[in-house]
């Protein structure tokens, strides 16, 4: 298999067949063997009996459908277990990604890169919904490390090797590119055209909007300690125990040079000992974690399949 395309969806009945006739007509022009797969996340309308239909007319559309709505990360994890191409495209169901697009991201592809990202340099969304939230997201996501205008963007192409061992969780699919980067692979990001959305509501909230920001500051934090997370505890607990063992050497210095008793000074004396203690524990701590690390849940699946074809 050549091309695999798969879009996750969430109540999007009246846009799995439209999508379907535009990639059709894009993957037919590009040729090659080619899969689109979508992934039902729970849809409560009729978007996995629509799909259905497509399938038995053309058994190159492929479904996956979950149990329950376990959120756009897990249905894109599921699509790339899944997925037999070389080439992986990545999109939304919702008809506002641009199927003609995807011969740019196959461009960048071909030119070595391992991850090309789209951009929505001008996005058809409302403004203070949707754009201002973003670019907060997307200046704050720059602190991974990778330097892209729209992480938010679904719209990508992958090689399959760099998925290999991908797994993401909550709302982490922002930071795939942020992962690949990690591990050393190649992303770049090319400008895509972003159409206004007709049929539908959107998924996006205030809610998402805060898990996201609260990912983001994990994936922050995991970028620099997961492989090493005893340098972050191991360096707090040590600051700690430094800061204890400066308040009890100056108590010492003033008993012995100046007289002072240390019993008049008791509650800086158990402040010392709490510092010490806790800093040791921080250290412990950080021992154990690297420990943890090895036997991290990189095998488990944050989603449920309900039916397949």
């Amino acid at each position: 298999m050549d091309y695999s395309i798969i879009a996750p969806a969430y109540n999007e009945e009246k846009n799995i067949k439209p999508l379907y006739k535009e990639i059709k007509k894009v993957m037919e022009e590009i040729g090659g063997r080619w899969e689109l797969i979508y992934i039902d996340d729970g849809s409560t309308d009729k978007t996995k009996q629509k799909t259905k239909k497509l399938h038995k007319k053309d058994e190159r559309v492929k479904l996956i459908s979950f149990k329950r709505n376990f959120g756009q990360s897990a249905a894109l994890q599921a699509g790339f277990d899944h997925a037999k191409g070389e080439i992986i495209i990545s999109m939304d169901a919702d008809l506002q990604n641009d199927p003609k697009d995807i011969p740019k991201l196959l461009e960048k592809i071909k030119e070595g890169y391992d991850c090309v990202c789209g951009w929505r340099k001008n996005r058809k969304d409302p403004l203070i919904r949707k754009k201002i939230p973003s670019k907060i997201s997307n200046k704050l996501a720059s602190l991974t490390g990778v330097k892209l205008h729209d992480f938010g963007c679904t719209f990508r192409a992958y090689q399959k090797t760099a998925l290999k061992d991908l797994n993401i969780y909550g709302e982490e699919h922002r930071y795939i590119p942020s992962k690949l980067y990690k591990k050393g692979y190649k992303i770049t990001e090319t400008p895509i055209n972003h159409r206004p959305r007709e049929h539908g509501k959107t998924k996006y909230g205030a809610k998402r909007l805060i898990k996201g920001s609260l990912d983001l500051a994990f994936h922050i934090f995991w970028n620099r300690y997961s492989l090493r997370p005893v340098h972050f505890l191991g360096t707090s607990g040590f600051i700690f125990m430094v800061a204890g063992l400066l308040i009890g050497s100056y108590r010492v210095i003033m008993k012995y040079l100046f007289g002072e008793p240390l019993l008049q000074h008791l509650p800086q004396l158990i402040l010392v000992i709490g510092l010490v203690l806790f800093g040791l524990l921080l250290i412990i701590f950080g021992f154990l974690t690297e420990i943890l690390k090895k036997i991290y849940y990189e095998n488990k699946k944050s989603y449920n399949v309900e039916e397949k074809i």
